[in-house]
């Protein structure tokens, strides 16, 4: 949907939990879900041939392209049998490794997003939860330097809050981004990807502001993640869990719109930038992100159902908090 002069709602399909490799095939029936973008982790696109089968497949649907990167991850690991064949997620802890790691991968996504008609831009999952405030600061400075280089970058660049990385608890976040004025000022150019349902499960709960624990902390955190926000991972967590198994059930009410009142409010903040599009992923993902039952190991909940039943909730919350009231 497209409002005169006002905001309108990207949504973007992540290919993680989609068995059927990519094809043009597989974006039409994306595209015609509704989705305006699909997000890719890089491995899917490591050869040539890959590579290109997503170019075309992205421009035959007419689809724009999120890259997803791991810094010092991203690959599979060698030798043969057990432990062999593994993905990387993270293979180093020396800040100097991801820093160059982060050049050399962001490199590749553009080579490959400029050749995408509808464009994109790249998610980065950043560092590492066990730096030094220093080891951090040096860090987000090169990527926030190396993402104001259009020239070198003329795409977007976010980084997701996201555990085991750099931004992996609410409060290391804080300190990085509202405890460090000499720093911040240099950061105009940094960018996030707030995916919150990693902050609640390792918080051990779905942050309310009207309760005395979360009300002095919360809201100025999130009117900093607001300030910083170019993309939703609309992914409703809980106090044990980053992935609700069926966010349509009752019992998770609560906990529901408490994050649909954050989505609004960062919704809210792109508006007053200025901004016309508003990118929200409704990132729902397999096991081990989909509880599962004991023994038989079966999902608890239908994917493809919770992905749906977000995906609609998102586009209602939307029209009704956001679409609405421009018309009225």
């Amino acid at each position: 949907r497209n409002l005169p002069n006002s905001m309108s709602l990207r949504l973007v399909r992540t290919l993680w939990g989609v068995d059927d490799p990519i094809s043009p095939a597989l974006f039409r029936s994306i595209a015609s879900e509704g989705y305006a973008g699909v997000e890719v982790i890089a491995l899917a696109w490591a050869t040539a041939e890959a590579q290109q089968i997503l170019v075309d497949s992205a421009n035959d649907a007419h689809l724009a392209v999120v890259c997803q990167i791991h810094t010092s991850g991203g690959y599979l690991s060698e030798g043969e049998g057990e432990g062999g064949g593994e993905y990387v997620y993270t293979g180093s802890a020396n800040c100097d490794d991801h820093m160059a790691d982060l050049k050399a991968q962001i490199d590749r996504c553009c080579t490959v997003l400029g050749q995408i008609r509808r464009g994109g831009f790249i998610n980065v999952h950043a560092g590492v939860d066990a730096w030094t405030t220093e080891e951090a600061i040096r860090f987000l400075s090169f990527a926030s330097d190396l993402a104001s280089q259009s020239s070198q970058c003329p795409f977007k660049v976010v980084i997701e809050t996201h555990r085991q990385r750099l931004f992996g608890s609410p409060f290391s976040t804080r300190e990085l981004l509202l405890s460090r004025p000499e720093s911040i000022a240099k950061w105009k150019d940094l960018r996030l990807n707030a995916d919150l349902s990693h902050w609640f499960v390792a918080c051990e709960r779905v942050f309310d502001p009207s309760e005395s624990r979360d009300a002095e902390w919360w809201p100025e955190l999130l009117q900093e993640v607001a300030r910083r926000c170019d993309y939703v991972h609309g992914r409703l967590g809980f106090a044990q869990g980053p992935q609700i198994a069926d966010p349509s059930a009752d019992e998770h009410g609560k906990d529901v719109q408490l994050q649909l009142r954050n989505w609004v409010k960062i919704w809210k903040d792109q508006i007053a930038r200025g901004a016309t599009e508003c990118w929200c992923c409704p990132e729902l993902g397999p096991q081990p992100y989909m509880p599962s039952m004991p023994r038989t190991q079966k999902d608890a909940a239908s994917l493809p159902d919770a992905v749906k039943w977000t995906k609609k909730t998102i586009e209602e919350t939307f029209k009704r908090e956001i679409e609405d009231l421009e018309e009225s």
